[in-house]
Formats: structure tokens, C-alpha cells, sequence
């Protein structure tokens, strides 16, 4: 396990091109551990290769399919590589799996916003607001504005 320990040290330090050499060895010798995918999916997603993060992230899942953030970070490199009705996809199963994180209504909202859906990107961005996400207003300001009354943000006469 000594390369993934390297790898996981060289993420820290940004060296995500070398973190990813190492994953991929120690993946040569533990090839189901689905840990290690989900490290080189991280590694190669930071370096913007984001069919190999969206590939190690599906065998991680695949492997072991309980892990939140898992299919949260598949979501939001499927958002990279402009795949929003797969990050959508991503961003529900995270939320089913632990409807307690922000940034994922957060994200699924504004990904919502890129394919129309308005009704359902001012519920996230609600959803993300009540869980304390402050950026989310923003956004209920700019694409919820007809439903000011039903989110709490009209100004008291």
C-alpha cells in the first residue's frame, strides 16, 4: 500500500498526475479494492481528465455502491465533462443516499438550470438553503423570483 499512501499524499500536494501513477500501481496489485478507484478518480479528475475520473469512480461505485461520495464526485465531473442529465442522475443518488448535503442540491440546482428545469432548481436551491448553503440564494434571486414568496425572500412592507 505504499504507492496509495504516496498517492493520497501527492493529491494533498496537487501532484495529481503523480498521485495517478501511483494509484495505478497500487491498483496493479489490488484490483478490486474500490477505494483505490475512487483515489484515482479524484487524482485524474483534478488533473481535468474527466473520462478517467467519471471511469474510476463507476468501478468504485460498481465495487461498493454505499459510499456517498462516490457517486458526488462522479456527479460533479460528469459536470465537467458537460454530461448535466448524468451529473443529475449522480447529484439524486447522493442526495438519496444522505439528503443532508447541501452542495449537492446546490449542484443538482444549477444543473437543473442548464437543462430548464426552473421548478426543480428553485426546490434544490431551497432544499441547499434550509441546510445552510448561503450560496444558494443567490441563485433563488436570480431564477426564482416568481416564487419569492414560497422561498422566504420578499422583503417585509
Amino acid at each position: 500500500m505504499t504507492e496509495y499512501n504516496r498517492g493520497i499524499q501527492q493529491v494533498k500536494e496537487e501532484k495529481y498526475n503523480e498521485a495517478t501513477e501511483n494509484f495505478t500501481i497500487s491498483l496493479g496489485r489490488n484490483p478490486k479494492n474500490d477505494q483505490i478507484f475512487y483515489a484515482r478518480g479524484i487524482s485524474r479528475g483534478m488533473a481535468e481528465n474527466y473520462s478517467g475520473a467519471i471511469a474510476d469512480l463507476t468501478r468504485a461505485i460498481k465495487l461498493d455502491s454505499s459510499h456517498v461520495e462516490y457517486y458526488y464526485y462522479r456527479a460533479y465531473f460528469k459536470s465537467k465533462f458537460g454530461n448535466d442529465k448524468g451529473a443529475i442522475l449522480d447529484y439524486t443518488r447522493t442526495i438519496y443516499l444522505n439528503p443532508n448535503i447541501p452542495e449537492a442540491y446546490l449542484n443538482r440546482g444549477i444543473k437543473f438550470v442548464a437543462i430548464g428545469a426552473f421548478e426543480q432548481a428553485c426546490a434544490d436551491f431551497e432544499a441547499a438553503n434550509e441546510l445552510g448553503d448561503t450560496i444558494s440564494t443567490r441563485f433563488m434571486r436570480q431564477y426564482c423570483m416568481s416564487q419569492t414568496e414560497n422561498i422566504g425572500l420578499k422583503k417585509e412592507k
